[in-house]
C-alpha cells in the first residue's frame, strides 16, 4: 500500500471512528452517557459478523493519532490558528528583533507541547464491570481501563514497574483483551464499539483491527496457531481470524450461536484445538478437535445441588489435557473432569465467601490461586485438599480480576516483618511457593502486582478513578492536595508530588460533575450531583454536614463556593434554575433560566455569572432583591457550558460552548472582546492564568487542550495528550503555572506552563529590574501589551522582597522568582534542603512536608524518630488517618520498618517484645549491647516461665540463673534435667571467666572496623544510584534532592542540569556555589566550585540560545554577559551576533551592544590566536573566509589527534554560529564549505557525544556525518571516512578513551550524562511519534523538524543540538530546542 493511500485510509478510519463518538449523548445537554450503563448484549442484526471498509488496513509506523497530529498542524498552521511557542515568544517578548525571522520555521519545527510540558499522570484505575481485561507476558502486564488499555513492564535488572505504553485508539468501553502466547510485542483487545483490534505494544499503534455487527466480549489467541485470533460475542459464534492476510474471520465448526449466552471461553494452553466455554447456565461447551470429536454441551455431574448455577470463571489445568477449575457465584469451586463432564474435587469456601476470579500457578503442578468477590483475600489451594492452605487479606475491597506471570530479574528487598506477621506462616513449611507475581485488580479500581512468595506488593496503587473525571479543583489552603470528581460517584484527594490519595468520599450511588473546595482552612468540598443533589463534605471529619435538594431530581451540572464570601455556594442545573444557598441550607436565591444552566462563578462576593442552554450568558447581583439579570451577553450559537472571571481584570469573563468556541467577553461594555477559533467540538474546560491574565487554557470533546493569547485571539499551542474529552482544568493557587486536566479517558495530569514565561525567567536571570517584570494593573480593565506578571503572587513577591535586608535581596530575589515561575510542586524539596545547606539548622523554617520528603542525612535519624514516634501512638490508639488506610498490624509493620530505617535498634526491639517476636528481638538486642542483650534474655525467660513453657531452658542456661532453672526443673519432678543441667550451667560459668562466650563477641562499631571515609562513599554511592534512578524517570528535582541529602553540590547541579531545569542549576548555583562557598557554615567542598561554576556557565549558554530561539537578542547577550569575563564570554557573544539575520542598522547596533567593533573594523582584530581571527572575519563583512579559516583549523586538527585542545571546540562553536541559509530555504555561504562544515560538525559532534556519553545519539551523529560526506563529498574533506569509520569500531568495541582529558575544561565538557528532562519517562497517549533517529517510540515532549513531518524526543533533540546544531534531515536548518 502506498504512503497516500495509507494516509487516506487512516483519514477514513479515523473520521468514521470519531465522528461516533458523541452519537449516544445528542439529548443529554451535559455530559457523556455512562459507558458501563451500555448493554453489552447483541444488537436486533442477523448476527452476521463481518470486516468493516477499513478491514485491511494495518500500519507499522504509528497510530493514527500520529497522522491526525501531522494533518492538524499543517492545516492550523495555514488557517493561523496553531503557532509554535516559539513565534508567541517573539510576539511577547520584546527586544530586538527582525522581519526576516520568523514564519516558516518557526510554524514547522519546535517543540510539540512547548507551553504544557507534561510533569506527571495518574493512570486510570481498572474497570468494574467486564472480566477479561487483565493479561500478562512474563515482563509485561496490561489492564483496561475504560478506554485505554495501560501496559507496565519491569525494567531489566530491576524490580521497578513503571508505566511502558498507553493504548488509546477504542471509543467505547473496552470489554477484553488477550496477549500473545509468544510475542509480548502483540495485544488483542476488543470493545462496545464493536471493533478489534491488534496492538503492536511498544509501536503504541494498532497493527490490523476489524469492525463486526456485535460486541465482542471475550478475545483469545488459538493455541498452536501463530497468527489465529479468536473473539466471540456474547451470544456466540466463536470466529477465527487470521488477522495477517486481511481473511474474513468464520466460525469454529461453523457453529451460529449457543442458546445461553457466553460468560467466557478458554483454549487449552498446551494441547491444540482443545476449547472449553462456560455459559450463563452454568453449562460447559467443549471443543475437542484434537481427537476428531464435535463439541457437547453439559453441567458438570454431581453439582446439581448448587443453588446458583451461574457461571464466573473457569481455567484449564495446564498440566492436563481434560481437568478444569470452575467458579459459580453461589461460591461453589469444581475442579472438573470435561472428559466425562463429571466434578473431580469440591473445594470448600469459608460462609458467605465465593470467588470472582482464579488463576493457576506456573511452575507449581497442582496449585492455583482464588480472589473473593466480597473481600480482598487471595487464597492458595492444592487440588489435592478442598481447602485453602493458604489466606492472604491484601485490601478490603473484593478482588475484580487476577492473572499471574512469572517473575523474572525481580530482587526486592525482603522485609523483615513480612512472614512474621501473617498468621499462617507456620503452613508454608513444606509448601514450595513458586516464584510468582499476582497482578490483582480490585473493584475500587485499584491495581497491583503482589509477589505470592514473599508476599509483599512489587506495585501497588490502590486507588483511580474507573470512569470519566469531570471536575478537579486544587485546594485553596494546602495547594498540594488535588480533588477529583468522577463518573463514578467518587470523589478522591490526592497529594500531587506523588500521586496517592490522601482521602476519598466512596461512591455515592450518583454522578459527580463539579466540585469546589471551600475558602481558607474550612476544609470542605461542595459538589454536585446527577441525582439532584448538592453537599456539602467535611474532609477532616469526614462526614456530609449538608444535603441541599433544592434542583430535587434534576442533574446539577456546576457549584461554585464563594471565596469572598465564604457563607454563599452557588449552583447550577437541569432545572433551569440557579440557586445561592447559604452553607447552612438556607436558599438565599433562584434564578430562573430559559433552560438548563450549565456554568456559574464568583466574580467576587456579590456578582455572579452563568451559562445558559439559549446560548447566553446572565451576570447577577445577590445582593439585591431581583430575579433579572444585571446583564445578558448573547452571541454563541448553541448553549454555554462554562464560564469564568478573570482573576486579575475584573471587567473580563470567558465563555465556553458546544459551538466549539471560546469568547472573551467585557461585562462594563456588555460586548464580545475576541472570539477564539479552533476547537472542532464542544468546549469544557476554562482556566485563567492568574499571573498572566491574557492567557487562557481550553479543554474540548476533541480531545485537545488549548492555550490562548486571548488579546490577539491566537492559539499557542495545541496538546493531544489525553485521549478523549477534556473536561476540568485548574491552576495551582501558589504555583500560577502549574495546571492540573481531567478527561473521560479516566486519567488527571499534571502540566507545566513555565515555557510561556521564559522571556520573564531569562530577564530574572539577566538581573533585569522588578518592574520589567511585574507591572500593578489595579487601575487597568483590559489587558496590556506586554508580558508582565499581574497577578496576586507577584504582590505577595514584591511585599516579601520590600522586608527583606538590602544585603540579602538578590539572593532572596533570584529564590523568590526561581519558585514562582517552577511548575513542579517537588522544588520546594528542593529550596529545603538549599537552606539546610547554607547552614540554617532551623527545621522549623522549612516546609511542612519536610520531613516526609528527602531530608538532609543530618536531620534523618531525628526526624525518622519523631515520625516513627508519631506512627507508634497512631499504632497504639488505633484511629485516626492512619487508621483509615492500614490496619493495626499493618501500622505495627510500619513503625518497626521506621525504627529499621533510622537505626533505631533498641526501639526495635522493644517493640518486637511487645508483639511477641521474642526471637527478633534477641537476634539485633546484642548489637545495642550485650548487657542489654542478657537483660532481654531474662525478661523472655521470665515470661516464659509464668506460662509453664519449657522454652524457658534455653533462655535460663544463657542467663546462668542457676535457682529459676532447678526450681523450675524440680517443680516438674524432672530431677535428672535439673542435675545434668546444673553441671552444664557450671561449665558454662567457668568458661565465662576466661573471657566473653564466642557466642557475643564484643561490640565494635562500624566506623572502627571500615573506617568513617569508607562509609561515607558508600553513603555517597547509594544517593547517587538513588539519582540517576530517579533522573531516567524524567524527576530531574527529586534526583538533585538526593545528592544534596548528602553534600554534593556538584552532582545535584549535574542532575538539573541534564534535567534541563537550567533556571534552577543558575539559581541554585548562585545561591550555594557562589555567594556561600566562603561562609564558615559552607558544607560545600571547596574543590568543587570550579565545577560548579563550570555547570552554571554551561546552563547559562543554554539559556542564551533560548533566548536566540526567541529572537530576544538584547537580552541574549544580557545573559552572555552575566559569565565571567574571558574566553567563554566572548564566544557566547560571538555566537548571539552570528545568529542575528536582520537588516545591517540592526546587525551593527547588536555589534555595539554585544561590545564588538563595526563589522568594517574586524578584519584588523583578526589578528594574533586562530581564535581571533576566526572570531573577526566571521565578524567582518566577508564571513566566508572566517568559516574557510576556521575549517582549515578544524581540518589540521583532527588530522593531527589533537582534539583535547580547548580551542578546538571554541573555534567549532564559532563556525557552527554561522547561518546556512536564510529563512527562505535560500543558502548563505558557498556549497564546498557548507558540506565541509557539516560533515565536520558532525564528526566532531560524535566525539563530543562520546566523551560526554550521549550515548543515543553517538553512532547517529557518526552516520549522519558520512551521510553528509556522501551528499556534499566536499574538498578537503576525504580523510574525514576514515575518521568516522574508525570512531564507529571504538565505539562498537565500547572503547572510551578518545585522548580527550575532561577535567582541564570545566566549561566544555561540564555537561556529562544523557539527557533526561521532566515527565520524558510518561508514555504519550493519543499523541504517539517515532522518532527520526533512533526509530523508537517517543516518550515525553517531542521536537518536530523543519519539514513538519519528522519529529525527534526532546532528550535526543537536546543531546543533538548540544553538539551538533543542524537538523538530522541535513538541510543545513539549525536546531534549538533549548
Amino acid at each position: 500500500m502506498t504512503n497516500e493511500k495509507l494516509k487516506q485510509g487512516m483519514s477514513r478510519w479515523k473520521k468514521t471512528s470519531f465522528d461516533g463518538i458523541h452519537k449516544y449523548v445528542e439529548k443529554v445537554e451535559d455530559v457523556l452517557l455512562s459507558e458501563s450503563s451500555w448493554s453489552t448484549t447483541d444488537s436486533e442484526c442477523s448476527g452476521c459478523i463481518h470486516l468493516s471498509k477499513d478491514s485491511n488496513l494495518h500500519t507499522e509506523g504509528c497510530s493514527a493519532s500520529a497522522f491526525e497530529l501531522a494533518t492538524l498542524s499543517a492545516v492550523q498552521a495555514l488557517n493561523g490558528n496553531y503557532i509554535q511557542s516559539a513565534s508567541s515568544h517573539c510576539m511577547l517578548g520584546g527586544g530586538l528583533k527582525t522581519l526576516a525571522v520568523g514564519s516558516a520555521t518557526l510554524l514547522s519545527s519546535g517543540i510539540r507541547g512547548g507551553m504544557l510540558q507534561q510533569l506527571s499522570l495518574l493512570a486510570a484505575g481498572a474497570q468494574p464491570w467486564h472480566h477479561n481485561i487483565c493479561t500478562a507476558h512474563s515482563r509485561r502486564f496490561a489492564y483496561a481501563a475504560t478506554l485505554a488499555i495501560y501496559v507496565y513492564e519491569v525494567e531489566t535488572g530491576s524490580n521497578q514497574w513503571q508505566l511502558f505504553s498507553i493504548l488509546a485508539d477504542h471509543r467505547k468501553t473496552i470489554t477484553c483483551l488477550d496477549w500473545h502466547p509468544c510475542n509480548d510485542d502483540l495485544l488483542a483487545s476488543a470493545s462496545l464499539d464493536q471493533r478489534v483490534c491488534v496492538w503492536n505494544v511498544s509501536r503504541q499503534c494498532v497493527l490490523h483491527a476489524i469492525s463486526i455487527c456485535r460486541v465482542p466480549t471475550v478475545v483469545a489467541w488459538c493455541t498452536g496457531h501463530r497468527d489465529l485470533l479468536s473473539f466471540s460475542t456474547q451470544s456466540g459464534p466463536i470466529q477465527l481470524w487470521d488477522y495477517t492476510d486481511n481473511s474474513e474471520p468464520y466460525p469454529i465448526r461453523e457453529d451460529y450461536g449457543y442458546t445461553n449466552g457466553i460468560v467466557i471461553y478458554r483454549w487449552h494452553p498446551t494441547v491444540s484445538g482443545r476449547l472449553v466455554i462456560g455459559h450463563e447456565d452454568g453449562k460447559l461447551t467443549v471443543y475437542r478437535e484434537d481427537v476428531g470429536k464435535t463439541r457437547y454441551s453439559a453441567f458438570p455431574e454431581g453439582g446439581e445441588d448448587n443453588e446458583d448455577h451461574t457461571l464466573v470463571t473457569l481455567e484449564w489445568d495446564t498440566c492436563s489435557p481434560d481437568y478444569i477449575l470452575v467458579a459459580y457465584r453461589g461460591g461453589a469451586l469444581w475442579l472438573v473432569d470435561v472428559n466425562s463432564m463429571r466434578i473431580i474435587t469440591k473445594y470448600i469456601m469459608p460462609i458467605s465467601a465465593s470467588v470472582n476470579t482464579l488463576a493457576w500457578l506456573p511452575d507449581a503442578p497442582g496449585m492455583f490461586v482464588t480472589g473473593d468477590a466480597e473481600k480482598g483475600i487471595l487464597r492458595v489451594w492444592t487440588v489435592s485438599k478442598s481447602t485453602p492452605v493458604e489466606n492472604n487479606v491484601l485490601k478490603n475491597t473484593g478482588f475484580h480480576v487476577l492473572c499471574v506471570t512469572r517473575v523474572l530479574n525481580v530482587n526486592a528487598p525482603r522485609n523483615v516483618h513480612q512472614d512474621q506477621t501473617n498468621d499462617l506462616s507456620g503452613e508454608r513449611k513444606g509448601l514450595m511457593i513458586p516464584n510468582v507475581a499476582v497482578v490483582t485488580l480490585f473493584k475500587d479500581g485499584g491495581v497491583g502486582l503482589y509477589h505470592l512468595r514473599r508476599k509483599q506488593w512489587i506495585f501497588n496503587r490502590e486507588h483511580g478513578h474507573t470512569e470519566t473525571i469531570f471536575d478537579c479543583s486544587f485546594k485553596p489552603e494546602d495547594s498540594d492536595l488535588l480533588a477529583t470528581a468522577s463518573f463514578d460517584g467518587s470523589i478522591k484527594i490526592w497529594k500531587i508530588d506523588t500521586m496517592e490519595t490522601v482521602d476519598h468520599l466512596p461512591n455515592c450511588n450518583s454522578i459527580i460533575y463539579s466540585l469546589s473546595w471551600a475558602p481558607a482552612d474550612l476544609n470542605c468540598i461542595v459538589a454536585g450531583t446527577s441525582g439532584g443533589d448538592v453537599f456539602i463534605w467535611d474532609v477532616g471529619k469526614h462526614k456530609i454536614l449538608q444535603d441541599i435538594c433544592s434542583h430535587k431530581d434534576k442533574k446539577v451540572f456546576c457549584v461554585a463556593w464563594n471565596h469572598k464570601d465564604a457563607r454563599r455556594i452557588a449552583s447550577a442545573g437541569e432545572s433551569g434554575y440557579c440557586y445561592v444557598h447559604q452553607v447552612s441550607g438556607t436558599l438565599l436565591q433562584d434564578y430562573r433560566h430559559p433552560g438548563p444552566v450549565y456554568g456559574c462563578d464568583w466574580r467576587d462576593a456579590d456578582i455572579l455569572a452563568t451559562g445558559c442552554e439559549d446560548g447566553k450568558i446572565r451576570i447577577f447581583n445577590v445582593t439585591k432583591n431581583r430575579r433579572e439579570p444585571l446583564t445578558e451577553l448573547k452571541a454563541h450559537l448553541k448553549k454555554v457550558f462554562r464560564v469564568k472571571w478573570n482573576p486579575v481584570y475584573a471587567d473580563i469573563l470567558c465563555s465556553g460552548s458546544d459551538d466549539s468556541s471560546v469568547r472573551i467577553w467585557s461585562y462594563a461594555k456588555a460586548q464580545c472582546l475576541t472570539i477564539l477559533v479552533g476547537h472542532s467540538d464542544n468546549v469544557r474546560g476554562l482556566a485563567w492564568c492568574p499571573e498572566v491574565p491574557f492567557l487562557l487554557i481550553s479543554g474540548s470533546w476533541d480531545r485537545t487542550m488549548r492555550v490562548w493569547d486571548a488579546r490577539h485571539a491566537t492559539c499557542l499551542d495545541v496538546v493531544l495528550d489525553h485521549g478523549a474529552d477534556v473536561y476540568g482544568l485548574s491552576i495551582h493557587p501558589v504555583r500560577p503555572f502549574l495546571l492540573a486536566s481531567c478527561s473521560r479517558d479516566s486519567t488527571m495530569r499534571l502540566w507545566s506552563l513555565t515555557s510561556f514565561v521564559a522571556p520573564l525567567y531569562l530577564k530574572v536571570l539577566a538581573g533585569k529590574t522588578t518592574e520589567e517584570i511585574i507591572r500593578n494593573n489595579e487601575q487597568q480593565n483590559s489587558f496590556s501589551s506586554g508580558l508582565y506578571l499581574c497577578g496576586l503572587r507577584a504582590e505577595h513577591l514584591l511585599t516579601a522582597l520590600q522586608k527583606t535586608d538590602i544585603s540579602h535581596r538578590p539572593s532572596k530575589r533570584l529564590k523568590l522568582f526561581t519558585d514562582l515561575f517552577c511548575g513542579d510542586v517537588r522544588v520546594k524539596n528542593l529550596w529545603d534542603l538549599v537552606y539546610v545547606l547554607q547552614g540554617h539548622a532551623d527545621i522549623s523554617q522549612l516546609s511542612p512536608n519536610y520531613t516526609q520528603s528527602i531530608m538532609h542525612h543530618s536531620h534523618l535519624i531525628k526526624c525518622s524518630l519523631a515520625v516513627a514516634a508519631e506512627q507508634e501512638i497512631d499504632a497504639n490508639r488505633g484511629h485516626g488517618v492512619a487508621s483509615r488506610k492500614h490496619s493495626m498490624q499493618e501500622n505495627q509493620d510500619l513503625l518497626a520498618e521506621s525504627y529499621l530505617r533510622c537505626g533505631a535498634l533498641h526501639q526495635y526491639c522493644e517493640l518486637m517484645t511487645r508483639l511477641h517476636h521474642w526471637d527478633h528481638a534477641l537476634a539485633l538486642a546484642p548489637a545495642v549491647s550485650v548487657e542489654y542483650w542478657r537483660k532481654l534474655m531474662a525478661r523472655h525467660a521470665e515470661q516464659l516461665l509464668s506460662d509453664d513453657n519449657e522454652a524457658c531452658v534455653p533462655y535460663l542456661l544463657a542467663t546462668r540463673d542457676a535457682d529459676k532453672l532447678i526450681n523450675f526443673h524440680i517443680g516438674r519432678g524432672h530431677l535428672d534435667k535439673a542435675f545434668s543441667e546444673c553441671v552444664a550451667l557450671s561449665k558454662i560459668t567457668r568458661n565465662s571467666r576466661k573471657g566473653p562466650p564466642p557466642e557475643v563477641p564484643p561490640r565494635v562499631s562500624a566506623a572502627e572496623i571500615n573506617g568513617t571515609g569508607h562509609i561515607q562513599e558508600r553513603t555517597l554511592e547509594c544517593a547517587r544510584l538513588v539519582a540517576n534512578w530517579h533522573l531516567l524517570r524524567g524527576s530531574p528535582i527529586i534526583a538533585a534532592c538526593a545528592l544534596l541529602a548528602v553534600d554534593d553540590v556538584k552532582g545535584a547541579l549535574s542532575m538539573l542540569l541534564r534535567g534541563h531545569e537550567l533556571e534552577l542549576v543558575v539559581a541554585v548555583g548562585r545561591l550555594l556555589g557562589h555567594e556561600n562557598s566562603d561562609s564558615e557554615s559552607s558544607r560545600i567542598c571547596k574543590t568543587d566550585t570550579p565545577e560548579i561554576k563550570g555547570l552554571v556557565e554551561t546552563s547559562l549558554r543554554y539559556l542564551t540560545y533560548r533566548a536566540i530561539r526567541l529572537s530576544l537578542w538584547e537580552l541574549a547577550i544580557d545573559l552572555a554577559k552575566t559569565l565571567p569575563e574571558g574566553i567563554d564570554q566572548t564566544v557566547l557573544l560571538a555566537e548571539v551576533v552570528l545568529s542575528f539575520i536582520g537588516g545591517h542598522e540592526e546587525q551593527e547596533a547588536l555589534y555595539a551592544y554585544a561590545g564588538f567593533p563595526p563589522s568594517a573594523e574586524c578584519p584588523e582584530k583578526a589578528l594574533g590566536s586562530v581564535l581571533d581571527q576566526v572570531l573577526y572575519m566571521l565578524l567582518s563583512a566577508q564571513p566566508h573566509k572566517g568559516l574557510s579559516k576556521g575549517l582549515e583549523f578544524l581540518q589540521d586538527q583532527i588530522i593531527g589527534g589533537n582534539l583535547d585542545r580547548s580551542s578546538v571546540w571554541y573555534v567549532l562553536r564559532l563556525v557552527q554560529a554561522v547561518p546556512l541559509i536564510y529563512t527562505d530555504g535560500k543558502w548563505v555561504i558557498r556549497g564546498s564549505q557548507r558540506g565541509g562544515l557539516l560533515a565536520i560538525s558532525a564528526y566532531l559532534g560524535a566525539v563530543k557525544a562520546a566523551v560526554l556519553d550521549y550515548r543515543p545519539v553517538v553512532l547517529h551523529l557518526l552516520s549522519h556525518a558520512s551521510y553528509i560526506l556522501e551528499k556534499h563529498r566536499p574538498s578537503g574533506c576525504e580523510f574525514l571516512a576514515e575518521h568516522i569509520s574508525a570512531a564507529k569500531a571504538k565505539w562498537e568495541e565500547g572503547n572510551c578513551n578518545w585522548s580527550i582529558d575532561i577535567s582541564e575544561s570545566s566549561e566544555i565538557y561540564s555537561d556529562i550524562g544523557i539527557t533526561r528532562v521532566s515527565g520524558s519517562h510518561l508514555p504519550r497517549h493519543s499523541d504517539s511519534q517515532i522518532c527520526c533517529i533512533t526509530n523508537q517510540m517517543i516518550k515525553g515532549p517531542s521536537y518536530f523538524l523543519e519539514n513538519g513531518e519528522s519529529v525527534m524526543g526532546q532528550n535526543d533533540a537536546l543531546m543533538w543540538a548540544k553538539v551538533h546544531p543542524y537538523s538530522p534531515l541535513g538541510t543545513g536548518h539549525r536546531l534549538n530546542p533549548f
